[in-house]
């Protein structure tokens, strides 16, 4: 089992950013922005090879980051802030699905497709080890071929 947890974590460490082979951030992304959008949701994986929980994630680009938990209710969604996230040893958490999310908050500036973003996550593992991993996130272009509430008609969003 082990054989290909680390043969994962290696595949994985061509594409992604390391700290001390313990945390594990890829696959970072945001969608371009809209004129007077001052909010966007990060899109990224983690994994940590040993338990920890998740402190932040700062990007120089929002006034902050805050880890968003999305919870059903009948007829409605609640979004919770969660100060922190508890991580598992080996398990990957996909932001931006599975009710979790990633919001930057007062966006300084437009988000522009082609471009990237700095974005650190810091990580504290149980053992009391900090680490704070650096990442680009690429911003990709916002997708125009979808469709509201079975309108036919195509909207624009820029």
């Amino acid at each position: 089992m082990w054989q290909k947890i680390w043969g994962v974590a290696l595949l994985l460490a061509a594409t992604g950013a390391w700290a001390d082979n313990d945390v594990l951030v890829d696959r970072a992304w945001l969608r371009e922005s809209v004129p007077g959008q001052d909010t966007a949701s990060l899109q990224l994986n983690l994994t940590v090879t040993r338990p920890g929980m998740l402190l932040a994630v700062n990007t120089p680009l929002a006034s902050a980051v805050q880890i968003q938990q999305v919870l059903p209710r009948p007829g409605s969604v609640k979004t919770r802030v969660l100060r922190s996230l508890r991580l598992s040893q080996g398990r990957t958490v996909s932001f931006g699905e599975h009710g979790l999310s990633l919001m930057l908050v007062g966006l300084k500036a437009p988000l522009s497709a082609g471009s990237r973003v700095p974005v650190a996550v810091t990580v504290r593992l149980f053992d009391g080890k900090l680490h704070k991993v650096k990442t680009e996130a690429e911003v990709r272009a916002l997708d125009l071929s979808y469709r509201h509430y079975g309108n036919e008609e195509i909207y624009d969003h820029r």
